[in-house]
């Protein structure tokens, strides 16, 4: 079964706005239990990752408007994107699950990129 290409709209947002595939598995995670809040504990858990790092990968949720905090339950969190948000991250996801590969090779890319233009800051030039 061929793949369905990944929408333009979804590749800007994956090539400006997803810092990582645990990031988006976060996401996902919050999506399917949409509206019931979730402990970091659960998060770091589902994804099988230390709590800390679930914590701060949580916190980049809420940075982007993705999550929100739940009233009362300071390591609780629920999925709460505004609704334009919403709808894109609803295309990711129908994405992800159709193209995992291409979709992780586009974070990757994206990594990789930045991570080579920071290697290149620090290149010495022969000045002419």
């Amino acid at each position: 079964m061929p793949r369905e290409p990944i929408p333009d709209d979804v590749r800007r947002f994956v090539l400006t706005s997803i810092p990582s595939v645990p990031f988006v598995e976060a996401m996902l995670l919050f999506k399917a239990l949409r509206g019931q809040p979730v402990e970091t504990s659960k998060v770091a858990e589902r994804l099988y990752i230390p709590e800390k790092a679930a914590a701060a990968l949580v916190q980049q949720l809420a940075g982007a408007r993705v999550v929100e905090g739940v009233a009362g339950e300071p390591s609780s969190f629920r999925y709460a994107p505004p609704d334009e948000l919403g709808s894109v991250l609803d295309r990711l996801a129908h994405a992800y699950v159709h193209d995992l590969i291409g979709v992780t090779t586009l974070i990757h890319s994206r990594t990789e990129r930045m991570a080579q233009q920071f290697a290149d800051a620090f290149k010495f030039r022969k000045d002419t």
